[in-house]
């Protein structure tokens, strides 16, 4: 059987918000002790964890930590942005076994971890991986690529450690130490199904079109127009009047497989549009491109985020068919929460309405990870939601 417990505490004082965050969690064990530990932990908390991280593990009974540090923390409790947050969950099982894992140095070096880390985890399709990441010092795609030329195919879900901006670098956990510039994970394999969706923060404005001229990631032309004419006449009049503004909310929406000729709903990669040239004509985004790919452009907008969370989760129960998960991992874009929607703890809330009191435990990252189109990618301003059941 596979059980779970979740805790989380505001604390300011490391210790005090450790022992209270993982009482929590051992209270969803029954008694006994833990396999693994799952901590995220707000930046001001990874100086004092490193000598923390003993006590967590005496508590849950186990030396197997993972985690890292994030913008704000998140259980099916709240949300904590803003302010002090640690969030802890224990994981025991005789079924399903979770291995963790850990790569340093992962600067410059991202294939060669990802072909480790899928060395590590084993070529079982029906596991899942979750990766966490240096939010500043790791490249996903080559990292996802390097797993994948492994032989790495199964699903996998993860985040980017974060920081509020107040240390310049991000914090990986992994047993008794506190690094950066490093990869840290576990994989889950044994007697368990994973339902994973993804909940987009950035909507599509507008139909379709398809890429006529390309070069690298630069878009000369769109349905034969120059894409920066293109670009012009969708995003309208009150942007059009600011155009450094309109790239803070207006995105590209690339097929998760460039050989696509449709998109489908929901099942787009969102990408950063870096550039405008006017005089050129020229729309630069933050990926390569090709001509004959399809095109979205998207909003980013709190409401129609809103209903595409509710869509997903909808989504998810009814692949559950009728089962309650034994647990749930949120890994959600620091670009959504109340920056969103205005208000924090708006994807909780609604995963709470509809999981009931299954612990979920979660982060703000600086990317995510999930799968799409039968592959992993590199996700940007979206939720990713992984519920296991037995």
């Amino acid at each position: 059987m596979l059980k779970a417990g979740v805790g989380q505490s505001s604390r300011t004082d490391t210790r005090a918000a450790i022992e209270e965050a993982a009482r929590g969690a051992m209270e969803g064990l029954s008694g006994g002790t833990a396999d693994l530990a799952l901590l995220y932990a707000t930046v001001d908390h990874a100086g004092p964890l490193e000598q923390e991280l003993t006590t967590l593990s005496l508590l849950t009974g186990t030396p197997e930590i993972v985690g890292c540090s994030g913008l704000g923390i998140l259980t099916e409790n709240g949300e904590i942005e803003g302010e002090s947050g640690i969030a802890v969950m224990a994981l025991a099982s005789d079924t399903v076994r979770a291995r963790p894992f850990a790569r340093e140095s992962l600067k410059g070096n991202d294939a060669a971890a990802g072909q480790d880390i899928a060395a590590a985890v084993g070529p079982d399709q029906a596991s899942l991986t979750v990766l966490l990441a240096d939010g500043y010092r790791s490249r996903p795609d080559a990292l996802l690529d390097g797993m994948a030329r492994a032989g790495h195919s199964g699903p996998l879900v993860g985040a980017a450690a974060s920081e509020n901006g107040s240390h310049g670098r991000t914090y990986q956990f992994y047993g008794d130490q506190v690094t950066s510039n490093s990869v840290v994970g576990f994989a889950l394999s044994g007697g368990f199904e994973s339902v994973i969706d993804i909940t987009q923060g950035c909507q599509p404005v507008g139909d379709p079109m398809i890429i006529t001229k390309a070069d690298e990631n630069l878009i000369f032309e769109i349905d034969g127009r120059p894409a920066f004419e293109v670009f012009v006449d969708l995003i309208g009049k009150p942007f059009q009047q600011d155009l450094r503004r309109a790239l803070a909310f207006v995105f590209a929406g690339l097929p998760p497989d460039p050989r696509q000729t449709e998109i489908e709903p929901g099942q787009y990669l969102v990408r950063n549009i870096i550039g405008l040239d006017a005089q050129r004509g020229i729309v630069a985004v933050a990926q390569p491109v090709e001509a004959g790919q399809p095109l979205i452009f998207t909003l980013r907008d709190g409401q129609r985020a809103r209903e595409d969370l509710g869509q997903m989760l909808e989504r998810q129960a009814v692949r559950l068919e009728g089962r309650k998960p034994r647990l749930g991992l949120y890994f959600n874009c620091c670009a959504r929460g109340s920056g969103l929607y205005g208000v924090p703890g708006i994807d909780t809330a609604y995963i709470r309405q509809a999981l009931g009191d299954v612990p979920v435990i979660g982060f703000f990252g600086n990317y995510e990870l999930g799968p799409m189109a039968g592959a992993n990618h590199l996700l940007t301003y979206t939720g990713v939601l992984a519920l296991v059941t037995e």
